[in-house]
Order: C-alpha cells, then structure tokens, then sequence
C-alpha cells in the first residue's frame, strides 16, 4: 500500500469519526452534513456515495435511472427516497429541511396559545363557522404536510449517517485485517528469504504482469504464480525420480512437474491431523487447477481470459497457501525428505 494511499485512508478515519460526533451531538446545517460526507466519499474514491451525496445536495431529475447509485441505492431505498415500485422523490434534501421550517413557522403562528384553534377561539375573534372550519382544515393539512416531511427528512439524514458509519466500519475493519495480514506477511517474507529466495522473482513477476492491467498480463501472472508454487515445492520437497506413496497407499510421482504432488507429499508430512491436511489438499487442488488450466491454454497458444479480479483473487489464494507451507516450515525447521518413495 502506498505512503499517498495510507495518508488518504489516515484522513479518511478523522473525517468519518468527526463527522459522526458533530451530526450525533451537535445541530449541524445539512448542507454541512452533506458536503462533509462528500469529502469522506472523495477521500476513499467511492463514487457511488459522491453521485449520491451529489443528488441528495441538489436533487433528483425526473427520468433519472436509481441503478447509477450503485452501492448506496440500499441507503436511498432505506430512506424512503427511492420507493418499493421503484419511483423517487426529487426534491434535495436541502431543500426539505428548509420546506420543514417553513411549515413549522406557519403552523406555529396559525396556532393560538396556548390552545390550538378550536370554533369557539375563532368565534369569539369575529370569524364565522365555516371560514373557521377552512382555516382548521387547510392548519391541519399544513400539520400533515410537515410531519410527513419532517420524517422523510430523518430518514435521508439516518441513512447519511448509516453510510458514514458503515465507511468507518470498514476502514477499521481494514486497519485489523491489515495488521493480520502484516504478520501474515512476515511470516512468508521470512520463509522466501530462508527457504525460497527464488521465490522473490516469481512474486516480482506477478507484481509486473498485474500492474500492465490487460487480459493477456493477467493469465501471465497467473502463469508466474504457477512457477511460484513449483519454486516453493522445489524448496521444500526436492524432486525425485521415485514414487510417493500417500496416506491412502496411492503412489504418485514427484518429478520437476509434479509440483502439486510434491506439495502434497511436504504437508502430509509435517501435518498429524487429517482434518486439516484435508483441508490443506482442497485448497492445493482448487489453486492448481486453475493455474494449470490457464498454462495449458497459454502452450497451446489458446488466449485465456482471465479478469483482473479472478487473477488477484487467485494470487492471493496463492499467496495464502505459501502461507501455510510457511507455517507448516515455521514449525518443523526442516524440508520434508522423501523418505516414503520407492
């Protein structure tokens, strides 16, 4: 992660925790509100949130498509301010606070004190019954209005602060996954360096092939990660021209291309329980098929498709694994030596 992108998210933090003081205890204007949610949403390069905010500031038009909201159409839906047959009320949220005040001055003038206009009031100010009866009646349809308005403007001004609530939720959340992951991370640093050196260049090419950002750099990486695990199985379980007989009798070979074996063969040797070889051996077979699909495509000259997302998915698949094997190392100190070949 770089220096700019841990700067961004360090300030996105403060934003989000002082924004959600100030609208929780004190009366903030709501276009205060609004652009402070802006700058949070800009922070964290969310644009969901920014089109959203945006909308919520200066309204919605009419033929307005609520699919562009994206991930904060749950917040608008919430709301009330897009509607269960999929209609929306475009009046900004802005705009309502000040129609909610409007109508609280009106009702609070229309309203004698301190009892509220009965025809007995009015009568003895000189009005006739029925003008008295339009005037009670269009009080009361001022009240509706208000109360209507003044709830629909709690809601929008809830789901602001759901969304900035769930944005601080997930950057703390972030903050514990990271520090797991540093550890994670010193533990395979620490395995490539002592174990597995060449390891580093394959990761290196991984790196390089991701960053070109096309379909054909992401099978590559892929491939390059296929090469990783066949470095690491090098490292730690040497190959050999006999036979490996596994936990069930099978005999499996352990050549230079028989990485996956071999991985199999190193942790069937450090681990005592089969639950969690078992589990060890699923995740192997899941990452190798799918790398080795990918490298039989690309010798036969067959472009595979593969998408940035499946390609970082896949790696850090890998890398969790190498994890393991790191794991499994830490414990043991020693490479497995295939004793049980013939």
């Amino acid at each position: 992660m770089s220096t700019t992108t841990i700067s961004r998210l360090d300030e996105a933090r403060t934003a989000a925790a002082d924004l959600l003081q100030k609208m929780e205890t004190s009366d903030l204007p709501i276009e205060r509100i609004l652009l402070q949610a802006k700058r949070l949403a800009r922070l964290l390069r969310d644009t969901d949130a920014q089109t959203w905010l945006d909308l919520e500031i200066c309204g919605y038009q009419n033929g307005f498509d609520t699919r562009t909201l994206g991930n904060c159409r749950v917040y608008a839906k919430a709301a009330g301010r897009i509607t269960k047959e999929g209609k929306y009320y475009l009046t900004s949220l802005p705009c309502l606070e000040a129609a909610c005040a409007a109508d609280r001055q009106r009702v609070e003038k229309a309203i004698p004190q301190p009892s509220i206009g009965t025809a007995e009031n009015y009568t003895a100010a000189g009005a006739t019954t029925k003008m008295l009866q339009d005037q009670i009646t269009a009080l009361n349809a001022i009240k509706e209005t208000y109360l209507k308005n003044v709830a629909f403007s709690s809601a929008l001004k809830a789901a602001v602060h759901s969304y900035v609530t769930d944005t601080l939720i997930a950057i703390e959340f972030g903050d514990v996954a990271e520090s797991i992951f540093d550890e994670f991370r010193q533990d395979v640093d620490t395995f490539v360096r002592s174990h597995s050196p060449k390891s580093a260049e394959k990761l290196l090419a991984i790196a390089e092939r991701m960053a070109e950002g096309n379909a054909e750099a992401y099978a590559e990486a892929l491939t390059s990660c296929r090469r990783l695990l066949m470095t690491v199985a090098d490292s730690i379980f040497p190959p050999s021209d006999n036979e490996w007989v596994d936990g069930a009798g099978k005999k499996r070979k352990v050549g230079a291309d028989n990485y996956k074996n071999r991985l199999l063969a190193f942790i069937e040797s450090k681990l005592t329980f089969d639950s969690s070889c078992t589990i060890l051996e699923n995740e192997l077979e899941h990452l190798s098929s799918r790398l080795d699909a990918v490298y039989e495509k690309t010798c036969k000259g067959v472009h595979a498709d593969v998408s940035a997302e499946e390609a970082r998915i896949t790696i850090i698949e890998g890398y969790i694994f190498i994890g393991e094997i790191a794991r499994l190392q830490k414990l043991t100190g020693q490479k497995a030596v295939p004793e049980n070949t013939q």
